[in-house]
């Protein structure tokens, strides 16, 4: 059966071309944008400038290992290039062309060659998803948000890293292993990066981050779109890892322009030092209005038993003929009933309606109010709290850090104001 086309060395050659490409145009505007993007994020800069030069080095390295395979090919009878597309490294066992280990259509590599090959595959993938979790942290500048990224995604993106190291053994089962954890990892990964995009677009900043002036809207829907393709091809990747060998370096290029594009929705869609200020305000408002609310059930608690003791103080219920009075009339059904307070020598009397036609009026009510009182009760069970108050208190950190890192930008204010003109918008100041 004649593999499919997307397994053939032009499309290897192709592909990998065209990822090279992009890479050296992501190059270019990093270098030419540095003036405006080292200033307002250092870190952020310093890591997109390690992963693209450090995925374009994996890239020259490829095409010069299969390039030069095919190469060899010529010189040998019959004197073609080969279908298949080339192993890279160049053992067959590796994209699943052969399960014998001895078997391959180039030189084997030394050991210490796989050592510096998965080496550099290990370290690309690292800088690509540190790059990745250190934009997030952007987006989510508490303490308490950057733990949470840090902890959640930091393991994955080591894991998938080390894994890429495992394959040196050319063992098998371990290369089978070593891929299946790597290729989850990365899915995993992908898809946790576009939640939290999502998140932070549509949720926590949604009026600012779809503005059109200064093509806010167009970095946002780019980023956005490239993380749905980059999760559909780390998904797609996993049942076709021996398929498509070029998909790797497309995936970790797909990730970086991400990033990029990110981080200048990130700064046309961040928030002024008074808008912060106006939503720190409301929520203080919000925390005033639920603890006087909270206050005032207390109290209404509190009265409600003290009522209730005074009124369960050893009654003593009559119904029918008093013993007290034995020449008294019998109390009829839907008349009054007599309570006696004997330890006071006071008699209260409570006027009971048993009427059947209340009670009929009043169950359409109380089947209406029915999914009300179960969803009420749901907000007060004690988990559905404990997730409130940590949504409310990882609310509040991201306002104080969103105020803080506005107040820490203001010394390089202009530097907005320049990046806006740039991409083409108006002279607004961004606070």
């Amino acid at each position: 059966m004649q593999p499919a086309f997307a397994s053939s060395l032009p499309v290897q050659i192709l592909l990998n071309g065209i990822v090279l490409a992009l890479t050296c145009v992501l190059l270019f505007h990093l270098l030419f944008a540095a003036q405006y993007h080292w200033p307002l994020a250092p870190l952020n800069y310093a890591l997109q400038l390690s992963g693209v030069p450090s995925l374009l080095i994996s890239l020259i390295a490829t095409l010069f290992v299969v390039l030069n395979s095919a190469f060899m090919d010529t010189r040998e009878w019959p004197y073609m290039i080969n279908y298949l597309a080339k192993d890279v490294p160049p053992i067959a066992s590796l994209s699943g062309n052969s399960t014998d280990l001895s078997v391959t259509d180039s030189p084997t590599w030394t050991t210490a060659k796989l050592a510096g090959w998965y080496a550099m595959d290990a370290t690309t993938s690292a800088l690509v998803q540190i790059t990745h979790i250190q934009f997030l942290a952007l987006l989510y500048p508490s303490r308490l948000e950057q733990r949470l990224v840090l902890f959640l995604l930091g393991p994955l993106a080591l894991l998938s890293a080390s894994m890429e190291l495992l394959p040196i053994h050319q063992n098998q089962t371990t290369v089978d292993v070593a891929d299946t954890i790597c290729n989850t990892c990365n899915a995993a990964l992908s898809l946790l990066f576009t939640a939290a995009l999502f998140l932070w677009g549509f949720a926590i900043n949604r009026k600012q981050a779809w503005r059109t002036d200064g093509g806010t809207a167009v970095f946002g829907g780019a980023a956005l779109a490239l993380a749905i393709i980059s999760t559909a091809i780390n998904f797609l990747y996993i049942p076709t890892k021996d398929q498509y060998l070029w998909l790797p370096s497309l995936i970790w290029a797909v990730v970086l322009w991400q990033s990029f594009l990110g981080w200048w929705w990130w700064v046309g869609g961040g928030r002024g030092v008074g808008e912060v200020e106006e939503l720190l305000r409301r929520e203080e408002r919000r925390e005033r209005k639920c603890k006087a609310h909270a206050a005032r059930r207390t109290v209404r608690k509190e009265k409600a038993q003290v009522l209730w003791r005074n009124a369960s103080e050893t009654p003593r219920f009559h119904r029918g003929v008093n013993a007290a009075h034995p020449g008294s009339v019998p109390i009829e059904e839907g008349e009054a009933i007599e309570m006696t307070d004997h330890s006071r020598g006071a008699n209260i009397t409570q006027a009971v309606e048993a009427s059947s036609a209340s009670t009929t009026a009043s169950s359409p009510t109380t089947t209406e109010a029915g999914p009300s009182n179960i969803l009420s009760r749901l907000r007060t069970t004690p988990p559905m709290l404990a997730l409130s108050h940590f949504y409310h208190l990882l609310h509040r950190a991201h306002l104080a850090a969103a105020h803080s890192q506005a107040l820490e930008q203001r010394p390089v204010h202009h530097q907005k104001l320049q990046i806006r003109t740039l991409l083409g918008g108006d002279l607004e100041a961004l606070d």
